[in-house]
């Protein structure tokens, strides 16, 4: 078993709680150690102010009449 000043070295050199870092480099390390589940399929994400749902279904339609397999969530609170 560890010492108390062994696991207390190991916990300051960890991330600090409070310090925000806006960059992606934590997630992207994360992501990487898990195998990078994103990419075991595609994802089409529609972001914006307006139009995002009709956008969605159009896309959805037309995928489906490729004869695409789709998914869509669409969420209206949002």
């Amino acid at each position: 078993m560890r010492e108390l000043a062994e696991v207390e070295a190991e916990l300051n050199t960890r991330w600090p709680e409070t310090k925000i870092d806006p960059s992606t480099e934590r997630i992207g390390a994360l992501v990487k150690l898990l195998g990078d589940p994103q990419r075991a399929y595609p994802v089409l994400q529609i972001a914006g102010t307006n139009g995002k749902t009709s956008t969605a279904r159009m896309i959805d339609a037309l995928l489906r009449s490729l004869g695409v397999r789709t998914g869509r969530l669409t969420s209206p609170h949002l």
